[in-house]
């Protein structure tokens, strides 16, 4: 992989740091940086800032009573995933107010699971996604979701200006449109898209407040896959990440094929 960057984890205690940046060592490409405290972790991420592209974060710190860990990577826009000794439902509506990419449980059987994210975002860096609602205030939700996992975000207000912009930018991998919209609603957007980009080289995900028949509309007219308005954070970053894994798998036997046929 190029432009190789660094995993940072954050967490207090010295031996389960070692065993997690071993892990991500021995299982990804990407080197690791440490930091043990908040001042530590905050000198880190500002002096290196363009050598992270996600933080493993410890949610309790020696030097964080107030739980600054998380704003702070997110106010310097890196993406964090938290490893959590406990979990309950307070302390999941409490991560994703903190807008954290995902979530995971101290616990060897996780790890496996957070290298892939780890991964998955590292390769986001150079997706661009589509984001196509008349929504204002929806459409830039979205657009935060999707930024929030690396991915390179564009936006339309409808399905001709989306269809302009993807004529216009080149490497377009995925679209998440909207059902009811003017001009061109999200069913007439993605029968038109598809006249040109078929589902194997361009990921579509329909979302629509109803479910039921608009969903069996949107997957017939072409869609990958369908999410129901209000859009869970969580749902919405796991069905991305398996449109996207699955689009590449399709890229890389296309490209075998054409080996194969040379």
């Amino acid at each position: 992989m190029n432009d190789l960057r660094h995993v940072l984890v954050v967490e207090d205690s010295r031996v389960q740091a070692k065993i997690i940046s071993q892990h991500i060592a021995e299982a990804t490409p990407f080197p690791t940086l440490v930091a043990h405290t908040l001042a530590e972790a905050r000198e880190i991420m500002t002096q290196q800032r363009e050598a992270i592209f996600v933080a493993i974060l410890d949610r309790n710190l020696p030097d964080d009573e107030d739980g600054g860990i998380v704003p702070l990577a997110t106010s310097l826009g890196i993406p964090s995933v938290v490893m959590t000794a406990t979990f309950d439902e307070e302390v999941r509506r409490k991560l994703l107010e903190q807008n954290v990419v995902d979530y995971f449980v101290k616990n060897m059987s996780e790890m496996g699971a957070m290298e892939r994210l780890i991964e998955r975002l590292y390769k986001n860096q150079f997706v661009k996604a589509l984001v196509v609602d008349d929504s204002k205030l929806f459409r830039h939700h979205l657009t935060r979701l999707l930024t929030n996992l690396n991915l390179q975000v564009l936006e339309a207000e409808d399905g001709r200006q989306a269809l302009e912009m993807l004529r216009r930018e080149d490497g377009v991998s995925l679209v998440v449109t909207d059902y009811n919209m003017p001009n061109l609603d999200g069913f007439g957007f993605i029968e038109e898209l598809r006249a040109t980009w078929p589902k194997d080289k361009l990921v579509v995900i329909g979302v629509s407040a109803e479910g039921g028949a608009q969903t069996v509309k949107f997957l017939k007219v072409g869609a990958n896959d369908f999410l129901v308005k209000p859009v869970q954070a969580e749902e919405c970053i796991c069905r991305v990440h398996q449109q996207l894994d699955m689009l590449e798998i399709l890229t890389n036997y296309r490209e075998l094929c054409a080996k194969a046929g040379n």
